[in-house]
């Protein structure tokens, strides 16, 4: 263990017990976003800000040289669940068990690798104030309101209004998702697609008299079960694309009415080579294909839209969609961040996560080459219990400062 670790090993295990301890479901997120605002002020970083959608950023300027990091995380978690499930834990008491794990609701999911980014960005600035260490480029930390309902919503508008803003550009992103202190470098897409049937109501003593949604939307279920599954194309790297069906809605939902609406969720996990339009036209086929047999069918595929507001009272309509992202292996980035972490004893391997992050906005929109890495367990996001174990997420401390050393050209012997 480095000696900058090992200083801020007890400091940082009650930072990250103190950031769980403060609810910060989605929507809910200002408590902590002022938390760290008010620690980033704390610490001299006087380029500190929260902006108009809630999430908090410090940035530490360079030589202008780059490359520009940003370590990026999020503020939100899903809600706690029965609390029953937790016994003999509580979601927000951020207790430490007999085998060195802090327990608690987001602590994977991921406010322990997001303290961790505090903290390797606290050292570096200590490192400049104290032993006038220059970085080249400028090191950026964020914190982002609005992950979990997977709309990107606060990475958003980070990226495409407050980095402007406030002139901030980023040429690699390390995100504090779990990796098991892996590196990973991408995952699928994914896409909620709504379908609706239209019918017309009748009596139900009647069926003939009306058009019943449900029956009209019977063969495109029939066809995503069965049909669309078998012909989706797969990656060696990233994985199967899969489609399945979530949701099922018949309105108005009353005894004695042929409904005349029909709706079902459509969860699509899908690679770079398929544009959203294709994804899209695969459904307007089968639409055709119904149509030529049935003058009354009518039916629509779009993405779920909903209008999402951030605790600041921000609002925008969102799709629910992450487009799938890959960062290059061969990356100088990528290659460095493998030998900084092997230089610090670990053996990390190259993976990819079966969940959706703001690495669809950040390398799969904006082109942005992003790196995840943690100690934390992919297994334990959103799970009752939720935990990190102290040591692992150490060797991520280890690992984020050998890799700021690695990619900044710093000499890592100033934290040893």
């Amino acid at each position: 263990m480095l000696g900058i670790v090992q200083k801020y090993k007890d400091e940082w295990i009650e930072f990250t017990r103190e950031i769980v301890k403060i609810p910060s479901v989605t929507g809910t997120e200002g408590k902590l976003s002022e938390f760290f605002l008010k620690k980033l002020q704390d610490i001299g970083v006087k380029e500190s800000f929260i902006d108009e959608a809630g999430n908090v950023a410090g940035v530490i300027r360079g030589k202008g040289e780059g490359p520009n990091i940003m370590f990026n995380g999020h503020l939100d978690t899903v809600p706690s669940g029965i609390a029953s499930a937790w016994a003999p834990f509580k979601p927000f008491d951020a207790a430490i068990d007999d085998k060195g794990n802090i327990i608690g609701l987001g602590v994977s999911d991921l406010k322990a690798g997001l303290a961790v980014q505090f903290y390797v960005f606290k050292v570096l600035k200590e490192a400049i104030d104290q032993k006038k260490i220059e970085l080249p480029g400028d090191l950026i930390f964020s914190a982002v309101v609005h992950e979990e309902p997977a709309e990107m919503l606060g990475m958003e508008y980070f990226i495409e209004k407050t980095m402007p803003e406030h002139n901030i550009k980023a040429d690699l992103v390390f995100l504090s998702e779990p990796s098991s202190n892996d590196v990973v470098l991408g995952h699928r897409g994914k896409i909620e697609i709504v379908v609706r049937t239209q019918g017309k109501t009748a009596h139900s003593s009647q069926p003939k008299l009306g058009i019943n949604a449900l029956e009209k939307m019977l063969p495109i279920m029939e066809a995503v079960f069965h049909k669309m599954g078998s012909q989706l194309k797969g990656d060696p790297v990233l994985g199967e694309s899969s489609i399945t069906i979530t949701d099922c809605i018949v309105k108005p939902g009353a005894m004695s009415i042929v409904p005349d609406q029909c709706e079902i969720s459509i969860d699509r996990r899908y690679m770079p080579d398929e544009p959203l339009e294709v994804i899209l036209g695969q459904f307007e086929d089968i639409f055709k294909e119904l149509k030529k047999n049935d003058p009354d069918f009518k039916a629509t595929a779009e993405p779920r839209v909903f209008k999402e507001r951030t605790w600041t009272g921000y609002e925008k309509d969102v799709k629910k969609y992450h487009p799938p992202w890959r960062t290059d292996r061969e990356l100088d980035f990528v290659k460095k961040t493998f030998k900084a972490l092997k230089d610090v004893g670990q053996n990390p391997v190259e993976k990819y996560w079966k969940f959706g992050t703001d690495g669809s906005m950040t390398a799969g929109i904006h082109n942005i080459p992003t790196i995840g890495y943690s100690g934390a367990e992919e297994k334990w996001a959103h799970q009752p219990n939720e935990q990190v174990n102290i040591n692992e997420m150490l060797k991520t401390f280890d690992g984020y400062v050998a890799i700021m050393c690695e990619l900044m050209g710093l000499n890592i012997n100033n934290f040893k």
